[in-house]
């Protein structure tokens, strides 16, 4: 029923429920990791991936059929550098998360809608509106407040790896719109394989607690592949710098999970920060603007009583010629 009513809704707000859908699961990954008793980075990652490709595999043999193995071919060049670089992003943030606080990351993270809006830019073409551009500001600036003076993010490697993993995760989103009119859905499973291998020679061998093995399969197969599938339906129906701003709901959220499951404390510098970027996120989500200002506000001079316009003028000669036609 949910779904129908989903499907019902205009293309817009259609993407804008699937994104924070989206957001919201992947709000869980972090705490997934901390769940993790014995497992090492690398078996996350592996695992996960494992789950990832089950998933979406799956996902793909029910809707696609005996056409299966051509969705893989539909998503070209793109939906293969598209797959590398969530895998990128993925082994990138997994990576951060054990290095530094689940906070931080995220937070850092969240340059990730600047980057897409400026690679929309460059390689869409597509302008960045003034409503996008007050929200990358307010983001912007919940950054700054998270790590000013007081902050401890520093340039680290926990740091270099979030801002990997936004970047990653922008050119992810780039290429899901760049070719939005083609299912690239398997370009999610082509990121597990990718993750798999890169990660697979790094684990040593080792399997880890069963425990461990079910949290895997949550964060590769419902938190990662489903939110990756729900933001690449979402993101075919809005610009870049908007989908990445969107689902940045997951930036307030995975704080707030480590914070109550593991008292992972996180500072007022850092809430202050979240606060103001959550408000950067439901501008861009709730913000309307026409997709083009200049041309609506332009007719009105030549409107006015008296003053026939151009285009009035070039309709009246013709018409004498165009009697014959059929009414």
């Amino acid at each position: 029923m949910m779904i129908r009513t989903i499907s019902l809704l205009p293309a817009r707000a259609r993407g804008v429920l699937l994104l924070a859908a989206a957001g919201t699961l992947w709000s869980t990954l972090g705490l997934g990791v901390r769940i993790m008793d014995t497992a090492t980075t690398w078996q996350i990652l592996f695992y996960r991936a494992i789950a990832q490709v089950m998933v979406i595999g799956a996902w793909l043999a029910m809707r696609r059929g005996r056409g299966f193995a051509r969705s893989f071919g539909d998503i070209g060049a793109d939906g293969v550098i598209a797959g590398a670089s969530i895998s990128v992003a993925s082994i990138a943030f997994v990576y951060a998360i054990s290095l530094t606080t689940v906070a931080e990351v995220v937070f850092i993270f969240s340059m990730a809608p600047v980057l897409a809006g400026l690679l929309g830019w460059a390689l869409l073409k597509e302008p960045i509106t003034r409503v996008t551009w007050l929200a990358m500001v307010l983001v912007l600036a919940g950054i700054a407040v998270m790590n000013g003076p007081i902050g401890s993010a520093g340039v680290s490697t926990g740091t270099f790896l979030a801002l990997l993993s936004a970047l990653g995760f922008a050119s992810f989103t780039v290429l899901q719109r760049r070719r939005r009119h083609v299912d690239m859905l398997p370009s999610v499973a082509v990121s597990g394989l990718i993750t798999m291998a890169a990660t697979g020679w790094l684990i040593g061998g080792g399997v880890p607690s069963g425990r461990d093995l079910v949290v895997a399969f949550w964060l590769g197969g419902i938190a990662l592949a489903g939110g990756l599938a729900l933001y690449t339906a979402g993101a075919r129906f809005v610009k870049p710098a908007e989908s990445v701003l969107i689902s940045m709901t997951e930036i307030v959220l995975a704080p707030l999970w480590v914070w109550w499951l593991f008292d992972e404390t996180a500072r007022v510098a850092t809430l202050v920060g979240g606060a103001i970027v959550l408000t950067g996120v439901l501008t861009q989500a709730l913000g309307r603007e026409s997709d083009s200002p200049r041309r609506s506000a332009r007719p009105g001079p030549p409107s006015e009583p008296g003053r026939p316009t151009p285009r009035r003028r070039r309709r009246r000669r013709p018409e004498p010629a165009a009697s014959p036609r059929p009414q």
